[in-house]
């Protein structure tokens, strides 16, 4: 399932795209989570008189674009948020997608043999036209904050829910940036993190496109850029990432609060017994849900 030279091209670019690892029966659950995201979120701008109709009719790529379009001509629109996780978008497809085989199954040759899924999954939604979807130029690193140290691992995996391409913002890579490990970096006028050299210090930009069912897998200094989306639809895609299991949460700026607030798991592990259920995670979360 993963070849020889698909493991050295993540060793030497910092990433692999593997193409058709999934399927459209493992995504249509995906999707149907995030359609009913979108009908709360739907209802909630309708309720409040910041969209007039709720376009029940459109399909799943282009109905968030419809809402999305006209929310954001109302004068009183407030600041949206470009990444949907947590308890909205929490569901037993989310466990079952974190555990799917195939994922782990490349996961633990790259960052093996035990691993735990971390909390921070994230649904994203690139609309047509809005900017601040748009992310700068980063290391996951650097929006990590903790200790930075070569053998603290955290394996990015991102899957496209439609086909992308330049034309509607697939993401851009440096390969092999991934060795100058953390780079200096700073905010930018949008409040994103951005390095401090120009990326062509790093080497040469590459395109990747992909269809539906291809993954990518990304180490967390790897440099990378979504483009903006110049489509009528859509961008929408999901991120996990995965870390060696028993690896201490000092990378990331919580620290062990990281595991409160985005409860993980002990994704796949040589002895199968180990692996925490669905129940055991979702109560985690339960436990941690939002004070109203």
């Amino acid at each position: 399932m993963f070849s020889a030279a698909e493991k050295a091209a993540f060793e030497r670019d910092g990433y692999v795209v593997v193409r058709q690892l999934l399927d459209e029966q493992t995504l249509v659950p995906v999707r149907q989570v995030i359609a009913r995201s979108v009908d709360r979120r739907v209802e909630q701008l309708h309720g409040q008189g910041l969209i007039g109709q709720r376009y029940e009719g459109e399909s799943f790529e282009r109905r968030w674009a419809r809402v999305f379009a006209e929310y954001t001509r109302h004068p009183h629109a407030a600041p949206h948020l470009t990444v949907w996780g947590r308890h909205d978008i929490l569901d037993r497809v989310i466990y079952d997608l974190y555990t799917d085989p195939r994922l782990t199954g490349i996961a633990t040759a790259l960052i093996g043999p035990a691993i735990t899924a971390n909390g921070d999954f994230w649904v994203r939604p690139k609309a047509p036209g809005d900017l601040s979807t748009t992310l700068a130029w980063h290391q996951d690193s650097f929006y990590y904050g903790g200790v930075v140290a070569d053998h603290l691992q955290v394996l990015s995996v991102w899957m496209p829910l439609v086909d992308v391409d330049p034309r509607n913002g697939c993401l851009k890579l440096v390969p092999g940036s991934h060795r100058f490990g953390r780079i200096p970096a700073r905010a930018n006028q949008n409040n994103h993190q951005e390095p401090v050299e120009p990326i062509g210090s790093y080497g040469q930009i590459v395109d990747e496109p992909m269809g539906v069912g291809d993954v990518m897998f990304f180490h967390n200094h790897t440099l990378h850029a979504s483009g903006e989306n110049h489509s009528d639809q859509v961008r929408w895609s999901i991120d996990l990432r995965y870390s060696p299991a028993g690896q201490p949460f000092d990378w990331h700026k919580m620290g062990d609060e990281f595991n409160v607030h985005y409860p993980c798991f002990l994704a796949a592990s040589p002895d199968p017994a180990q692996v925490e259920n669905w129940e055991a995670w979702q109560a985690r979360w339960q436990a941690n849900l939002p004070k109203t």
